[in-house]
């Protein structure tokens, strides 16, 4: 199983909803958050430049999107915060699920990239 965080925002490369990581940079840079809130966020930011490994240089995402692998305990807890908080600023967030991927580019213990496929397992949304 695969899931994925995203709000209603289309991606301009995708062409899918984009997901809760770049809304969450767009959401710091806003000034919208009190400093509480600004420095949760950055600490969450933070833990994942740390925690999820990075596609090589050589990868190019273009049109592809990062789902977690259900596996991914910790990095999905720390995602439910930051929908806490996207939630909290007006953001409408979704969490999409995958049985199955049929484009995978990239691929580590706790993600995978998939270009968008009619292929893919059925997604539900949550």
């Amino acid at each position: 199983m695969y899931l994925r965080f995203v709000i209603r925002w289309i991606d301009e490369d995708s062409h899918k909803p984009q997901g809760v990581l770049v809304a969450a940079y767009s959401l710091l840079d806003s000034g919208e958050l009190d400093q509480e809130e600004w420095n949760q966020v950055r600490g969450i930011l933070d833990w994942f430049n740390a925690h999820l490994p990075h596609p090589p240089e050589s990868f190019s995402t273009g049109r592809a999107i990062f789902w977690f692998r259900s596996a991914a305990a910790e990095g999905i807890s720390r995602m439910w915060e930051l929908v806490q908080i996207l939630r909290e600023h007006g953001h409408h967030v979704e969490v999409h699920k995958c049985r199955r991927l049929a484009n995978i580019c990239y691929w580590d213990q706790f993600q995978v990239a998939a270009y968008p496929s009619k292929e893919d397992g059925r997604v539900t949304v949550q």
